[in-house]
């Protein structure tokens, strides 16, 4: 009987492993393509980065492209950028834009189809009636286990109200980020900041909630994204609060930036990329990131911040 109880489940046993297939990728590994990133900020010198993309399943490094050659127009005249290459990939230039500069790079790769692209860098922000409540609290008491001390845990909210001024007759597109300096690197710490207005977008993000539909509002996080859709022409009042959490130290600053159309985009759709893992994300169409590349893919565009500087003094 012993003997007759085995065989079924030795039969068995072969059958699961008989049932086991490995589904191997069916298809064929694409050609790299020249990948330029660039996204200037108003009264900052040119930069960009020149890679070529890689076939999505290739965990190898990104190759950087040292060799390219450009030709820069700046408002329809030609200019000489000096973009001379640096490291990784990144080329450098003297070229310094300004606000309504339209610029247009042709780059040259050996071998490669001459690259493309444009963009015109946005009117800065208009905005008045700006007010503050900043609320920051310290903790002496705060111990630091790393080091073994006592040390000051700082942490509080501010509460930001201003009014745009939006351009009538064309679509502008805008971002907020908020941010402290670190005393030591001089790195940006980027600081949550949530805009409640259910005019600009439809619903207010709640991080708390359970978002089976994998949300697209961007109307909280470290940056945030709107247009002018619904407030075109108009002026209109918008209210930030912002987080400051730990280790604050030193001033705090709000950009309120202007975006051409092609980094608002870009910035969106690869946010909208990267939040696809959420609880159901993975079952959503995949996001095209916004690329403006001809012959190539990629993205230039351009930024214009109004820099707001708060203190907590």
């Amino acid at each position: 009987m012993k003997h007759l109880t085995i065989i079924p489940l030795i039969a068995a046993l072969l059958l699961t492993v008989s049932c086991t297939k490995v589904l191997e990728f069916d298809g064929t590994e694409t050609e790299p393509m020249p990948v330029l990133i660039s996204l200037p900020e108003a009264d900052s010198t040119l930069s960009l980065r020149l890679t070529f993309s890689r076939f999505f399943l290739n965990r190898n490094s990104y190759k950087p492209i040292d060799n390219a050659t450009f030709r820069t127009e700046l408002n329809g005249t030609s200019v000489s950028a000096n973009l001379t290459y640096d490291d990784n990939g990144i080329y450098r230039s003297n070229l310094i834009l300004h606000e309504n500069d339209t610029l247009t790079l042709h780059v040259s790769i050996p071998d490669q189809k001459e690259i493309t692209a444009g963009c015109r860098v946005p009117a800065r922000p208009n905005i008045s009636d700006l007010s503050s409540t900043i609320n920051i609290h310290y903790d002496t008491s705060y111990y630091d286990w790393i080091d073994s001390t006592f040390s000051v845990y700082t942490y509080g909210d501010i509460d930001i109200s201003f009014r745009l001024h939006d351009p009538a007759g064309q679509s502008n597109y805008y971002m907020l980020q908020a941010y402290t300096i670190d005393s030591t690197t001089g790195d940006r710490i980027y600081l949550d900041n949530i805009i409640d207005d259910n005019i600009l977008f439809d619903t207010v993000a709640n991080e708390y909630s359970l978002d089976l539909g994998g949300s697209t509002d961007l109307s909280e996080g470290y940056q945030t994204f709107f247009t002018d859709e619904r407030i075109n022409g108009k002026d209109h009042t918008i209210k930030v609060h912002i987080d400051t959490y730990g280790n604050f130290n030193g001033d705090i600053y709000l950009d309120i930036c202007a975006l051409s159309r092609d980094a608002y985009l870009y910035h969106v759709t690869l946010i909208n990329q990267e939040n696809s893992d959420d609880i159901m994300g993975f079952l959503s169409e995949p996001v095209q990131i916004h690329t403006n590349i001809q012959n190539g893919i990629g993205i230039l565009g351009a930024s214009t911040p109004l820099r707001i500087k708060l203190t907590n003094q």
